[in-house]
């Protein structure tokens, strides 16, 4: 596990950072393993005929029901990591960002942060803002379906973390996930790391200058 708070030192933006990020969603029917199912048995149609392919069904029957699941597996991943909706800008003075049933976004001209988690949602001024760290939990590789239980723990309990000065609700949490890998993978936690930094230095610079 690895949570940060903020940093009183002022931080200042390298360069200007006016874009908005998003990830091409992927296409299911265009991934690899999807494909080599599906000429799996046209294959052996070919070469065999009608009975190779009856005395060797449960063979590519197997095959091709493996081949699906890992692809509809990477394909989950990777439209997790197409989510993701970031607007840096340092133009326009608007920086958002959303994933999943959260979403931030701070207007700097006007000095106000809209959160939305799950389903409520509030506007406060930037004064109200007491607060920000982020948190990135991570655990040992494991296979299987321990593997699975720890992504699932580690998407749960990772995030950045807004605390603000309001009774009903006083901190909420801003859902994040790698644009690249998964939480098991080293690629994974890096991007998302760089993803929560990147924001810290945003808050640090908007809400303490």
């Amino acid at each position: 596990m690895h949570t940060c708070a903020f940093d009183s030192e002022k931080l200042t933006l390298d360069e200007p950072m006016t874009a908005t990020t998003e990830v091409k969603q992927p296409n299911f029917l265009m991934m690899k393993r999807v494909w080599i199912a599906i000429a799996l048995p046209i294959v052996i149609f070919y070469f065999s005929g009608v009975q190779g392919l009856v005395q060797l069904a449960i063979v590519w029957v197997f095959a091709s029901i493996m081949l699906l699941m890992f692809a509809y597996k990477k394909f989950r991943i990777k439209k997790w990591n197409a989510s993701t909706r970031d607007h840096f800008g340092e133009q326009d003075g608007m920086w958002s960002h959303e994933f999943g049933s959260t979403f931030m976004k701070l207007d700097q001209q006007r000095g106000l942060i809209h959160l939305k988690e799950e389903n409520k949602q509030k506007t406060y001024p930037f004064s109200a803002i007491k607060e920000w760290r982020y948190n990135l939990s991570t655990t040992r590789e494991r296979a299987g379906i321990n593997k699975e239980l720890d992504r699932t723990h580690d998407f749960r309990e990772s995030g950045f973390y807004i605390a603000v000065d309001d009774v009903q609700y006083p901190e909420w949490r801003v859902m994040f996930f790698p644009q690249k890998g998964d939480f098991n993978s080293q690629e994974g936690i890096r991007d998302t790391e760089l993803q929560l930094k990147r924001w810290m230095q945003i808050f640090d610079n908007l809400i303490n200058r």
